[in-house]
């Protein structure tokens, strides 16, 4: 974000009258000493890739690789192709400021319920691992009828206790399990899973949808207003989202208006908000979609807002409801386990 900051300041110095070669030399020349010193290599092979003519700007930044994502990448070569790099950077900027915000607070409002989550969990297989073995152990050897005298709490806590003693591997399993999913989630096989998954749960499609609609209305309008065709805005678009079932839908509208469909008629079928198919159909009859478009990034950014204070309260309620119930019993037991053992003892 400083990066394109820092060259749109340079862009549109002086009326624009700055070449682009000479504002991206200043630019890495900006993010080459101090804090920034260890990039300078990277930033001097842009430079360099860029005048020799044979590579586009945006080819250099991603050859050189100092961060930029692919959806980036693809926002600047195409504000590139149609001569508009100067427009396109600064919306660049206030797109990928909302992007990092958002993806920032979804984060930071999860983390503690995440955090909750595995210290409950911790806890309960603290309890049923080590200590019931110590507490419970002697008297149980010595009389095992006794155990029916306890509490049914305390007598599934100690049938707990025995299977995971009975299997060591057990805990290694609980916890090998979802970072083995995380890893093929992120490697990819079971990315279409966990996105069919989270699709079909009504409040993470709400926030998915609220979050991809996010990034339409910030990047749209910076490539609309290049000069590109409409539908290959659209598959610009394709191009920088996650979601498989959007940006299936995209790329159908995009084949669908170059085929000479009214771009009203072509994204009817994405799964977005309808506020956002008025608004392009709107735009579409006044020749004005990017202004319409940028019409909702307030609105949408309020909406997005509020979908994750209520989503990370859905997040909050399930854990409570599923980690709260073995807390308490955790703790009854831990609690009360050792008085009834020795009174048994």
């Amino acid at each position: 974000v400083d990066f394109l900051r820092t060259l749109s300041s340079w862009l549109t110095s002086g009326g624009g009258s700055m070449s682009i070669a000479d504002c991206i030399k200043n630019t890495c020349d900006a993010f080459s000493y101090d804090e920034f010193k260890t990039l300078a290599p990277r930033m001097t092979k842009i430079v360099e890739d860029y005048r020799s003519g044979q590579v586009r700007f945006a080819e250099a930044l991603h050859n050189a690789n100092v961060g930029f994502t692919r959806q980036e990448i693809t926002v600047i070569l195409t504000a590139e192709e149609s001569n508009q790099l100067r427009q396109a950077v600064q919306s660049m900027v206030d797109a990928m400021k909302m992007q990092q915000e958002a993806k920032r607070q979804l984060a930071g409002s999860l983390r503690g319920p995440m955090i909750s989550g595995i210290m409950l969990i911790f806890m309960t297989l603290g309890v049923a691992y080590f200590m019931l073995p110590i507490v419970l152990g002697p008297t149980i050897e010595k009389d095992a009828d006794v155990l029916f005298k306890f509490p049914f709490i305390i007598r599934y806590f100690w049938y707990f206790s025995a299977w995971l003693n009975e299997n060591p591997a057990a805990p290694f399993i609980i916890f090998a399990t979802p970072l083995t999913y995380f890893l093929l989630h992120i490697t990819g096989p079971a990315k279409k899973t966990t996105e069919k998954v989270l699709m079909s749960w009504s409040a993470s499609r709400r926030i998915i949808i609220a979050y991809n609609g996010l990034l339409l209305v910030y990047f749209m309008p910076a490539l609309v207003r290049s000069g590109m065709p409409v539908y290959n805005v659209l598959k610009a678009l394709s191009d920088m989202i996650n979601n498989s079932e959007i940006k299936t839908s995209l790329m159908i509208a995009a084949n669908d208006n170059e085929a000479g469909v009214p771009l009203s008629e072509c994204i009817s079928k994405l799964p977005m908000r309808v506020s956002f198919k008025n608004a392009v159909s709107a735009g579409e009859k006044t020749g004005a979609i990017a202004e319409r478009i940028e019409d909702l990034k307030t609105p949408y950014t309020s909406e997005y807002e509020r979908l994750v204070t209520r989503f990370v309260g859905t997040i909050k309620f399930m854990v409570m409801v599923v980690l709260l119930p073995m807390f308490i019993m955790s703790m009854y037991t831990s609690l009360v386990a050792p008085i009834f053992a020795l009174l048994e003892f």
